[in-house]
């Protein structure tokens, strides 16, 4: 039975709005990046007139870390875009589809909940599953690093909808073997001038 999935379907009218607004996200971020290769390169330009060698070299290296980030950053806000990507959470399996942040390929996974031993989350955000030594996991484009990875019974899955990712932490947290955080709930104490004056608390 499907959980949950994404994309949602979307009504037709849905679909036009999304893509306005998708369109428009494009144009503000090609702007931007046009923008910071223009900066990029005219502070480039000018390094070549320093005299001094240090300095060359340093401002050599903020036009190429400024170039770079800004690549990294439409690429992302691409990726955000992506129709390809989708998520499908069933009651047994995750269907994913996740791109790559520096090429243009994709990796496909099937992953039953009963192949995962435990899963945890890194520091960026991604879902690192520990697999059963006879897993079936069926991973497609992943390239040498998921077949790495899988080789050491391992596979890490990036959510374009972190709503897919919380979805699998908070509600299905037994099935994947994602350590559950019970957290104490601490209460205000009352006291005492409330006890006999129930409006004290309201300021009367």
């Amino acid at each position: 039975m499907l959980l949950y999935e994404y994309p949602p379907k979307l009504n037709r009218q849905q679909r036009q709005q999304k893509a306005l607004n998708d369109l428009g996200e494009h144009k503000k971020m090609q702007r931007g990046l046009y923008r910071s290769l223009i900066i990029g390169s005219a502070i480039g330009v000018l390094a070549f007139f320093v005299p001094v060698i240090l300095v060359r070299i340093l401002l050599l290296l903020i036009a190429a870390g400024n170039i770079a980030v800004a690549l990294l950053l439409y690429r992302y806000s691409a990726m955000s875009r992506d129709t390809e990507c989708y998520t499908r959470i069933y009651d047994d399996h995750i269907e994913h589809k996740q791109g790559s942040l520096l090429t243009k390929k994709y990796m496909t996974v099937s992953l039953g909940y009963q192949d995962i031993v435990r899963s945890e989350q890194t520091p960026q955000g991604r879902l690192v599953f520990t697999l059963a030594e006879n897993a079936s996991v069926s991973a497609d484009g992943g390239g040498k690093r998921v077949q790495r990875e899988l080789s050491e019974h391992k596979l890490t899955l990036t959510f374009q909808d972190t709503k897919a990712k919380l979805y699998l932490i908070g509600e299905l947290y037994e099935q994947i073997k994602y350590p559950k955080k019970d957290y104490n709930v601490i209460e205000d104490e009352e006291d005492e001038d409330d006890l006999w004056d129930p409006l004290h608390k309201h300021g009367l």
